[in-house]
This record gives structure tokens, sequence and C-alpha cells, in this order.
């Protein structure tokens, strides 16, 4: 580790060409990315050979396996000291209020912590085969009479052994191999479309179209910062994992709050699961248009949540002044309707209002809401206004004129109906983010 250390602290002092007689400057984990993406820091890191223990190894009483349950605990608080904030802030105190919302945290963490008992009795001790190999291999040593065959060693008792480091075997895999262009039809791509969709609009299709190859291109050029090739390989594969982590929605966006708070992403009604009962298919309020449509979609369409990663990238790479607040209005159903004398459907499924901060301060100003939609909308998702004609297949905006004064409301509400399949919409943040690309090859 110290020689990993020694590589890439040495190739961040070259490339950001700081005097030698400098200290040794700390690095991020995106120094460590880019100090692998040069040809000849990988070549010096594939030449390292690391002992460390095997994963195949453990003693008796899983000691090591053991040390991830207490950070169970840890995760725990850190996302009731959120909620507690987000309590603060929407001015919530009533004590049955908060007690609800922090039992729910208790109920989800004793859930996951139940899995990882069972992950750790029935799929990690079963395979730990190295000491019992290696106590065979001591009772049982083999004699080699033939001189000119190398003697076989046996697997140490300590579970230790030399690794060649991954990036030696990179060349070995995909590379840069092509694996999607335009004229491809996969449904990779379509996940890829979904994925991407804040970089310049897309629609959930598995075709590799001409959207695609620029949605791609941009991708490349402002988020990896590369040379636009507008086809996929394993480079972008592995780049829109990494942004799918990094970027992905704060964890309290996904914590139904109590039906007093109106401003969620869930259906505050307290009648359904949040994201209403899927009634009303086909039926509309008049003429057959999808912005009529009553039927209640079981989700956000996951288009519009993965657009938002995207805004919030171009927030932080921009180092605007505005920041995301919070997701302000998303579900609402039949029966939230009828409770507000409304009669949206945009907000049933195919829609998101969001709040923006603005140095670290809510902003109602309609000026700034104009700002973000022609700044960050417009210019980089590829979002129209007003659902005018001509607008199909694109994210939509409603502009200050018809409403959104002190927010920012997009939709996808002209997209065509087999671009609005239930199997697009999602109710929780594992079903948006799927699993990553790399294991669907």
């Amino acid at each position: 580790m110290k020689a990993l250390h020694q590589i890439l602290t040495g190739t961040l002092i070259y490339s950001t060409q700081r005097k030698k007689d400098l200290p040794p400057p700390t690095f991020t984990d995106r120094d460590l990315k880019e100090g692998l993406r040069r040809s000849w820091t990988a070549e010096l890191i594939g030449h390292l050979l690391v002992k460390y223990e095997s994963e195949w190894y453990a003693d008796e009483a899983l000691s090591k396996w053991n040390e991830i349950d207490e950070l169970f605990e840890e995760e725990k608080q850190q996302q009731k000291a959120l909620i507690e904030a987000g309590l603060d802030e929407l001015g919530i105190t009533e004590p049955y209020l908060r007690d609800f919302a922090l039992d729910v945290v208790d109920e989800a963490h004793e859930h996951v912590k139940s899995n990882w008992q069972l992950e750790k009795a029935q799929r990690i001790k079963p395979s730990l085969w190295w000491k019992q190999v290696a106590q065979a291999q001591a009772q049982n040593p083999t004699a080699n009479t033939e001189a000119n065959i190398p003697k076989l060693s046996n697997l140490s008792a300590d579970g230790k052994a030399w690794f060649i480091h991954p990036v030696a075997m990179v060349d070995y895999f995909a590379g840069n191999t092509v694996l999607f262009k335009k004229g491809d039809k996969d449904e990779i791509i379509r996940e890829i479309n979904i994925r991407l969709a804040g970089f310049g609009g897309n629609v959930p299709t598995d075709e590799f179209t001409e959207r695609t190859e620029n949605m791609i291109k941009q991708f490349q050029r402002d988020y990896m910062q590369v040379e636009e090739t507008g086809v996929v390989d394993m480079n972008v594969i592995k780049a829109i994992d990494e942004f799918s982590v990094k970027y992905d929605l704060p964890s309290n966006e996904w914590v139904k709050k109590p039906p007093t708070d109106d401003e969620q992403m869930f259906c505050p009604c307290g009648l359904c699961d949040g994201f209403g009962k899927s009634r009303h298919k086909d039926m509309y309020y008049g003429v057959k248009l999808e912005a009529t449509h009553r039927y209640e979609y079981p989700g956000i369409h996951r288009s519009l949540l993965w657009a938002l990663k995207a805004v919030i990238f171009y927030l932080q790479k921009e180092n605007s002044v505005y920041s995301f607040r919070k997701i302000s209005s998303g579900y609402r159903c039949y029966d939230r309707n009828l409770q507000t004398n409304r009669r949206t459907t945009n907000h049933k499924g195919k829609a998101l209002d969001i709040h923006f901060n603005k140095n670290g301060v809510r902003t109602r100003s309609c000026n700034d809401m104009n700002k973000l939609r022609k700044e960050i909308f417009n210019k980089y998702l590829g979002a129209k206004w007003d659902w005018l004609a001509g607008q199909e297949n694109m994210f939509n905006l409603e502009s200050s004129d018809i409403g959104a004064t002190s927010w920012v409301h997009y939709d996808v509400r002209e997209f065509d109906q087999i671009y609005l399949k239930d199997e697009y919409f999602c109710k929780d943040s594992a079903t948006l983010n799927g699993k990553p690309l790399a294991s669907l090859l």
C-alpha cells in the first residue's frame, strides 16, 4: 500500500505541476481515478504484487466479517440525524410523528441486519475453503521426484497470498472495444437511454439512435471529459455506473413523510402506498390525450429521476450558486385530487416539482427559476416549455407564466405511450438504479 501511495502521490504532483520542495499533496478518489487513466501510472501499479488475506479465508468466528456489523448502527444513526434535521426544517415537533419516522428507520435496519446475518451463515461461511485445504496439504505433503518439475507450494496457513494488482489485467478484458454504436439494438441500450436521459434528453428505447449518439457524446464531454466518440465502450459503461452512485438522490427523498407533509415525492393522501392504486387506466378527462389521462402510473418515471441526477451534476460542475434542495411535489393520486379539489394528471407519476437553494438557502425567486430552466434544464436536458406542438418525446417545463413561479416543474407528459409503460416507473431507489451496467454485459 505504501508503494501504491507513492505512485499515486507522485502522479498527482506531476499532474498539478507542483514544486518538489512542497510537501506531498493530499488527494481525493477523483485524483486516484485520474492517476489510473494515465497509461504510465497504470503500468507502474500493474507491476505491484500485493500480499493480503484471501477472501476465501477467515477464522471460525468470522471476525473480519463481523467488523461490518458495527457499521450498520453507524449508518442508522446517520440516517436518523438526517431525518431529524428534515423534521426540524419542516417544523414537525409532534413526538408521535417524529417517533414514527425514526421507527421506520429502526425497522428497515433490523431487516438489513437480519439479511446480513443470513448472508454470513448461508453464503460466506460455506465458501471459506482455504483453511481446510491448507490443513490437508500440511498433513499430506506431496513428494516431487522429477527434477525438472517445479515443486508445488502449499497454501499459507494464515490465508495470505501474493496477488497481482487488478489494473494489470485491464488489457485482457473489453478495454476500449466498442460495445454499442448507432443502429444497434439491445436491452442494455434501453437502460443507457434511461440512465443518461439528463444528457440532452432521450426516451427509453432499446435502439441506439442519433439521440443516443449525441447523448453519449455529451456525457463523454461533460462528465468523462474525454474525446467524444458517440459509441459505448467499457469506459463509458464504468463511467455511467460511477455517475449513478456519485450523483444518486439523497436517501431522505425515499423516506415517506407523514400525510401532514405536502412537500415530498410520495403522495400525501394517507390512503395509498405513496404511488396511487393503478386506477383509471385508459380513462380521460374529455379528449383522449396523455395530458388528460387519469391513469395512476405505478411510481415515478425513471427517466425523470435519472435526469434529476444530471441536474445535480451540472449544478456542481458549474460551481453554481444554485443547488438541489428537495422534491417538493412528486406523486398525487386520485384521492389527493379529491382532497385538494384538483384534477392533476401529470403528477400521477409523470412529473416532478423541484425546490432549489441559492447560496445554501431556499430561493423562491421567479427570476432564479427562469434562470435554472434556461441554463440547466433547457441547455443540458434539452427540455422545452409548456407542451407546445412539435415537442413530443422530450422533457417539458412548466413556465412561470403557467404557474411555476417558485419551483421548477418538468415532466414526461409528451412521451409516446410506448415510452410510458408501467415497467419504466419506480417506487424505490433499488428499482430506480437497477443493477450496475457492467454486471449486465
